[in-house]
């Protein structure tokens, strides 16, 4: 049976406090491998949480340079990585703040050309977190994870207002996905929000969500969540969140399952 180091029992001992969590749970999290698509404002933050929490395999995926615009709120680069590749200039800074750990950098889009590769790299158990700003990179790591049977964490923010779900394809019961996907709640010709860099945003909100996307996937990989299939959208300007339940649409061509089903539960 795999064992924590004594340096491990010091690093992560405020986790494994947590009665839920414990030594077992730091061992999954050890034990597990994520896979990060777009290493903006969110996937950026989300791999530092990760990294630091103790994922030990990690993998980045990007095409996207590092532009000016991106500093205020992609905190993992500084102006000397401005015309980098974010998930290549990403690996770097990881690596060296945490040697231990395995990053793979693709610099390359996420789409059918990509997939094969990214399927070489993943176990029946990775998680997939979707940090995409644009709808068509969506519905494509949707169907993967769908195809896949992996589990996905998905958050979007622009302007104010955010969104963060998790589906749990990887533990379907006999095949059943009661939950939904993503293109049960966003048809591919649903009219959609902009992107961050047509409409804007700021740069704590994304914060606040990415935070809570690592704060999902963590628990998810630790077996202490129990939110899956719910959507929350976030409004950054009134601080409320919103919840409402997924569920299946009999017509999507993906999963072959329904549609979100509106609940909007103010907490």
């Amino acid at each position: 049976m795999q064992r924590l180091t004594d340096r491990e029992y010091l690093l992560y001992s405020r986790t494994m406090l947590l009665n839920d969590i414990g030594e077992a749970g730091q061992l999954a999290i050890l034990n597990s491998r994520v896979v990060i698509i777009g290493m903006g404002g969110l996937g950026q933050l989300v791999a530092q949480y990760l990294a630091a929490s103790g994922v030990k395999h990690l993998i980045l995926v990007d095409h996207d340079n590092v532009e000016l615009s991106n500093l205020p709120r992609q905190l993992l680069y500084v102006s000397t990585d401005i015309g980098k590749n974010k998930a290549s200039v990403a690996k770097r800074t990881l690596s060296r703040v945490h040697s231990d750990i395995h990053i793979c950098a693709i610099t390359e889009p996420f789409t059918d050309h990509s997939h094969p590769q990214l399927a070489q790299l993943i176990t029946h158990n990775t998680v997939v977190f979707d940090c995409t700003d644009n709808i068509p990179s969506r519905h494509s790591i949707n169907a993967f994870c769908v195809n896949k049977r992996l589990t996905l964490v998905s958050a979007a923010i622009s302007a104010y207002q955010g969104q963060l779900f998790c589906l749990d394809f990887a533990n379907q019961v006999d095949g059943l996905n009661h939950q939904g996907c993503y293109q049960c709640i966003y048809p591919l010709d649903t009219d959609l929000a902009q992107t961050c860099s047509q409409q804007g945003v700021f740069g704590p909100a994304v914060g606040v969500m990415a935070s809570m996307q690592a704060l999902f996937g963590l628990q998810h990989i630790c077996r202490t969540f129990d939110n899956y299939g719910i959507l929350l959208r976030f409004d950054a300007l009134s601080l409320h969140w919103y919840r409402a339940k997924m569920s299946r649409d009999p017509l999507c061509n993906v999963c072959q399952q329904p549609h979100l089903k509106a609940q909007n539960d103010e907490f």
